[in-house]
């Protein structure tokens, strides 16, 4: 491999990740994740926090395979996914850019004890880690990927972003005491702003793909 490639290997693992980490959200799910596991003890909480993130880790690993052919089934141009998927996480990144999400459960209030044993599937694995928004995003990474390669890079930073966030869930009591309810709607809002970025560019990438159809 020459440096160059190396490069280019390094700069889309770094974007793959910050794309993941920022619609994943860890940080913004940290008091979701404390309101459904409240009465648990500390071993249940590490469990529960263990098996949401490695389903939302499977669910997305297979969109990130199995996407493409997904979309041809249905007869959806990559131009128009990106296009789409660019506009909606532009929604999601306004909803964090007020401070508010479109996809958390802050309480646990209709929930049985039948439901408490699956919380690590609904809602913390879907859809708070693997929403609409990180399916969308994970399927317009693979598509932009030129290898199996990059692909495999793409799905190491897709591993770290779910390490990062078992972390998180794990150490959330700590963390709300170290950075407090504003520290956190602080850093979802920043998340916010790189998100509405990264969905611009993606739409502009569609379009841009778009006109390249057009012209063929």
């Amino acid at each position: 491999m020459t440096i160059d490639y190396l490069r280019y290997l390094g700069g889309l693992f770094v974007s793959s990740f910050i794309a993941l980490f920022v619609i994943v959200s860890p940080l913004a799910n940290i008091f979701s994740f404390l309101a459904l596991t409240q009465g648990y003890g500390l071993e249940q909480k590490r469990e529960t926090a263990r098996r949401s993130c490695l389903t939302a880790f499977l669910i997305l690993a297979g969109f990130l395979f199995g996407g493409q052919s997904l979309l041809e089934f249905f007869g959806i141009t990559l131009p128009a996914f990106q296009i789409a998927g660019g506009l909606l996480l532009f929604w999601i990144s306004l909803d964090m850019l007020r401070g508010e999400s479109s996809h958390r459960r802050d309480t646990t209030a209709g929930l049985d004890d039948g439901e408490y044993n699956d919380i690590f599937l609904i809602p913390l694995a879907i859809p708070l880690l693997s929403g609409p928004g990180a399916i969308t995003t994970t399927l317009m990474l693979a598509n932009e990927a030129k290898s199996y390669l990059d692909l495999l890079i793409i799905l190491l930073s897709l591993a770290l972003v779910m390490i990062v966030a078992y972390l998180f869930f794990v150490n959330a009591v700590r963390l709300t005491y170290v950075l407090g309810r504003t520290g956190i709607r602080f850093a979802t809002s920043l998340m916010g702003l790189i998100l509405a970025a990264l969905a611009v560019q993606f739409v502009l990438n569609g379009i841009r793909q778009t006109f390249i159809l057009l012209e063929t």
